[in-house]
């Protein structure tokens, strides 16, 4: 019986954004700003301050103080200070001197908090801002945020306060959250469409194990939002016994105080695991995992029990303790329940949102179609030939958008996509493992070793169709 157990799984690191095109450079901040279509700009104050150096930050914090000074009145400019002034007091902790207090008396000394509440009380950003801001985090101001929501709201509020909501479990309060994110065109049309073909590829009834909430706020958006696939159970993992004990009753398995117990009774680093390995085997609902996040919910490693009992279905993983043929389901959800004509051409503009953590990653989606879906061609090649033809057009158009090359941490391979201009110019996706020199050659017998190693290493695992002139 044919069946494919974690295709390529060690490649599954790179769908989470560590693509060698990396993070844009930031552009040097002016604390004079620049003129900008006639209106006074700084330059870079619209990046993510979490990506900012202490200097370029404290160019931007000065430059949002100042703005709100001028205009009092002004909810996106409180956000923004409040985001540079949060930052200034994390990095004040972790990059400092790890002491709270000093945290705590730099925030006492910036005063952002008391100064919106005098300019801006009662609005959306005086709520937020202050659920932000606060040790506690708390609840009511949060409450009151979402309580005067409009669609405006940034990408990165709306992923927050939908974590936050999904812990309290409020349905009501979730659709509402998410139908204002839904409308406001700010989530990634791809990145939903990934998330409903995630969805559509498992059988009714089916339990989804999310890495992280942002592997569930997309799905959840399906299903609040858009009414489909309410039958799935969506969860992200947790070691938290309310949490636990919620996702447990909501797939129909036994909780009690002593099953809870044994799973902290594990290290901590194993506690997941454990937690993970119980849902599989006491579930009466098959369980999915995300294929792309695979590596990330296994960081020390997928144990072999476990890794003999997961099987790829395209874009999940499904746990089964008895053999079956993954190869069909996968082909099946390829051709039947799979959209993916987006992917060959777009006829709207993406999401470029690099803070909010469901938009950050929306072109390396594109590549999980690629990685998971490409041992399909040898059988369509020999079996369905329009199926083949369908398949590789989608796959040349992904390397068409999407050239570059990516590394895998704690591997020895990588991988590319190359443009081949011998013959008919094409695209091909490329395996390859990194050369490592021997210190006592010489400059030209290395370089000699490189190239021969390269070609000797080289797999390719897709070749794209000609290129159109």
């Amino acid at each position: 019986m044919k069946r494919t157990v974690l295709t390529m799984l060690a490649f599954f690191v790179i769908l989470m954004g560590a693509s060698a095109q990396g993070k844009a450079k930031l552009v040097q901040t002016s604390a004079s700003g620049t003129k900008s279509n006639g209106k006074f700009k700084l330059r870079g104050a619209d990046q993510d301050v979490r990506m900012m150096d202490s200097v370029t930050l404290d160019s931007v914090y000065r430059y949002w103080n100042n703005f709100v000074t001028e205009h009092p009145k002004d909810e996106k400019a409180w956000h923004k200070l409040c985001d540079a002034a949060e930052q200034k007091v994390y990095n004040a902790y972790w990059r400092g001197t790890r002491d709270w207090n000093v945290a705590r008396q730099l925030r006492k000394e910036l005063n952002v908090m008391p100064r919106m509440q005098q300019a801006i009380p009662g609005t959306y950003t005086y709520y937020y801002s202050v659920y932000v801001c606060s040790e506690t985090r708390a609840r009511e101001y949060a409450d009151s945020a979402i309580a005067v929501l409009n669609n405006n709201v940034p990408a990165e509020d709306f992923d927050r306060l939908a974590t936050y909501v999904r812990g309290k479990n409020d349905t009501l309060q979730l659709t509402k959250l998410l139908t204002h994110y839904y409308e406001s065109g700010q989530y990634p049309a791809s990145a939903l469409q990934y998330h409903y073909n995630e969805l559509q590829g498992m059988e009714k009834g089916g339990v989804y194990l999310g890495d992280t909430q942002d592997d569930v706020i997309g799905k959840l958006m399906v299903q609040l939002v858009l009414g489909k696939h309410k039958d799935k159970i969506l969860f992200s993992q947790a070691n938290v016994k309310e949490r636990v004990k919620w996702m447990f009753e909501c797939i129909d398995i036994p909780f009690s105080d002593e099953i809870f117990s044994r799973f902290k009774s594990q290290p901590q680093d194993e506690q997941l695991i454990a937690i993970m390995r119980y849902i599989f085997e006491h579930s009466k609902r098959p369980v999915y995992l995300s294929a792309r996040n695979l590596s990330s919910m296994f960081r020390k490693g997928i144990p072999d029990d476990l890794k003999a009992c997961l099987y790829n279905e395209g874009l999940t993983m499904r746990y089964s303790a008895k053999p079956y043929n993954n190869l069909a389901v996968k082909r099946r959800n390829v051709e039947q329940r799979y959209l993916m004509d987006n992917l060959i051409m777009q006829f709207h503009p993406e999401v470029n949102n690099v803070t909010a953590p469901s938009a950050r990653n929306v072109r390396s989606l594109a590549l999980n179609y690629l990685v998971l879906l490409n041992d399909l061609l040898p059988y369509y090649k020999k079996h369905n030939a329009v199926e083949y033809a369908r398949l590789n057009r989608i796959f040349s158009d992904i390397m068409d958008k999407d050239a570059g090359a990516w590394a895998i941490p704690n591997s020895d391979k990588y991988y590319s996509v190359e443009y081949i201009k011998d013959g008919t110019p094409h695209y091909e996706f490329v395996e390859r493992v990194s050369y490592k020199p021997d210190p006592n050659d010489d400059k030209e017998t290395t370089k000699r070793k490189r190239k021969e190693f390269f070609e000797k290493n080289k797999r390719v695992l897709i070749i794209g169709d000609p290129i159109e002139e």
